[in-house]
């Protein structure tokens, strides 16, 4: 199983929860969001002491109207915020945001990430799961799939079967909503032939925070697959995220539970780490 913290790069009390959950070696993967300027070359270099234990990757900002500035015009065409999120929705499933748009998009968040990192990105996801919409998807698989095959990164899709949460009395009616557009992913990206998980869990609602080390526990036995992930969202200042970091910290894991993501070797049926 992979425990991936979004969000770095948000906020200071957030890269802080996180650098102390890589430090104790809670976390596999970390997603971070080199789109806005505060997430800079200093904090990567931070998270990347940790890359032999953790994915590094790339969480795409393209919606949501609290986030701060972008870092790049390029990006962020309507400053200092990114469109609304619900008005991004809409657009995407009325079929109004291109797959070519959506790919320089992902291109120019890329390249921030080589050139604030200094290397490329382990994985590639979306805030707000924004990565898995109509035409953002599309523009997201033209772009990776223009990448040398062994530069590319894993892509995160957000399915699970929900006979999986039903099992595991886990949240169901959020977590369908966002699966429905993980499976086209995974349909999709498999039939790419790029690599995606296998399993997601970690959605509930947040005004629920009260309930996550209720629920947590339950998100670990409903990820069979080493490349099942686990989405997180640790932090200092909200409620919610003052629990998730609190019960991560405290959560004791079985012996080999956290997994970096594996890629499956051609023809041969074993596997070899995504680095």
């Amino acid at each position: 199983m992979i425990i991936c913290a979004d969000d770095y790069g948000l906020s200071e009390d957030v890269d802080r929860a996180i650098l102390e959950l890589c430090g104790l070696g809670r976390l596999s993967a970390v997603s971070c969001m080199v789109a806005l300027e505060r997430c800079g070359a200093d904090a990567l270099q931070k998270l990347l002491q940790y890359q032999t234990k953790v994915d590094v990757g790339l969480h795409l900002c393209l919606a949501d109207e609290t986030l701060p500035r972008a870092a790049d015009a390029a990006i962020n065409r309507s400053p200092p915020h990114f469109p609304a999120y619900g008005n991004f929705l809409r657009r995407a499933l009325l079929g109004r945001i291109g797959a070519r748009e959506s790919c320089l998009q992902v291109s120019a968040q890329y390249e921030l990430f080589l050139k604030k990192g200094g290397r490329k990105p382990d994985f590639i996801d979306g805030h707000l799961h924004v990565h898995q919409l109509p035409g953002v998807r599309d523009g997201l698989i033209e772009f990776v799939l223009s990448l040398p095959a062994e530069s590319r990164p894993y892509l995160r899709n957000t399915g699970e079967p929900l006979r999986n949460l039903w099992r595991a009395r886990l949240p169901r009616l959020k977590a369908a909503l966002i699966g429905a557009f993980g499976k086209r992913m995974f349909a999709r990206a498999r039939a790419a032939g790029l690599p995606t998980n296998d399993g997601f869990a970690g959605i509930y609602d947040f005004r629920n925070w009260r309930r996550y080390p209720e629920y947590f526990p339950r998100f670990v036995a409903c990820l069979s697959d080493r490349n099942g992930i686990l989405v997180v969202h640790p932090g200092g200042k909200e409620t919610w995220r003052r629990q998730e970091f609190a019960t991560l910290r405290e959560f004791k894991f079985t012996s080999g539970t956290l997994h970096r993501f594996q890629v499956l070797r051609p023809n041969t049926g074993s596997h070899y780490s995504s680095l």
